[in-house]
């Protein structure tokens, strides 16, 4: 494995100024996952995957528009964030209509036992809060899916969803391209440093 600094990097340096990645396009979000879930299972760690910021960010921090996402692939200046898996989002947008719910149940059994409110009162309460917190999580569980899906489409309209996969040797390279290949990965390749 190459030293510490072979894995770090800065906005100075750039991300790829110093590291070795391998890179890939896929077609479909599900093709995308099923490599991430490969690399994982094979030793990558999930802070050796990363994707490009959504479609505005970017076009916001390079000032100008993206017209194709392969002319992202190697340029240093595309501003990135770690993978987020569709499990991940699933899971989050649960949390955002169940906390909401949890704490508007538990305010309305302790305004109705703070009052002394009859039991039928009490029900209606509870669950009638309980319902204004499932829907305002749902709200924004619905935002959050419409605003992934949104992200997505755009990707794709511009050529692909673009992965990222950092190596630290040359083992590591070749079993990286080996998998972004078997899920029908295009344009793989490798930038960076060569390793010795």
């Amino acid at each position: 494995m190459a030293d510490q600094s072979h894995w770090e990097w800065s906005p100075e340096v750039g991300p790829r100024g110093n590291l070795r990645e391998a890179v890939a396009l896929f077609s479909t979000e599900d093709e995308l996952q099923a490599a991430v879930d490969d690399l994982e299972c094979h030793g990558f760690s999930n802070a050796a995957v990363s994707r490009p910021k959504p479609i505005p960010d970017i076009e916001s921090e390079l000032h100008h528009p993206v017209k194709s996402v392969q002319a992202l692939e190697d340029d240093a200046a595309v501003p990135r964030e770690a993978y987020v898996d569709k499990d991940s989002r699933s899971s989050g947008m649960m949390v955002m209509v169940v906390v909401p719910v949890y704490i508007l149940l538990l305010a309305g059994a302790g305004i109705a036992a703070g009052h002394g409110l009859q039991t039928w009162q009490a029900i209606v309460l509870t669950v009638g809060l309980g319902l204004i917190g499932m829907l305002g999580g749902g709200y924004y569980a619905l935002r959050y899916a419409h605003h992934a899906k949104e992200r997505v489409r755009q990707e794709l309209s511009r050529g692909g969803l673009l992965l990222w996969v950092r190596t630290g040797s040359q083992e590591q390279e070749r079993r990286a391209l080996e998998i972004l290949r078997r899920h029908s990965g295009r344009d793989v390749h490798l930038h960076g440093p060569a390793i010795h």
